[in-house]
């Protein structure tokens, strides 16, 4: 489930919160007010016995769609 990070429009309180549905309506926790959703990073776990079973990854390849 993604957890999503957001700004308030009114009071500019920053906070993040996990959504089942993107669709549901999200408010700032403090004052009711719009928010807007962040840009945000990511990572991914790997246990150390998946890894085996994965093919060995090169690097950080280019973007040639740009």
């Amino acid at each position: 489930m993604p957890i999503f990070e957001y700004d308030c429009e009114v009071c500019h309180y920053k906070f993040s919160q996990l959504l089942i549905h993107r669709d549901t309506p999200v408010k700032c926790p403090l004052c009711q007010g719009k928010v807007k959703k962040l840009m945000s990073t990511f990572s991914v776990g790997v246990s150390h016995n998946a890894t085996s079973d994965l093919p060995l990854m090169e690097g950080p390849k280019m973007c040639t769609n740009c």
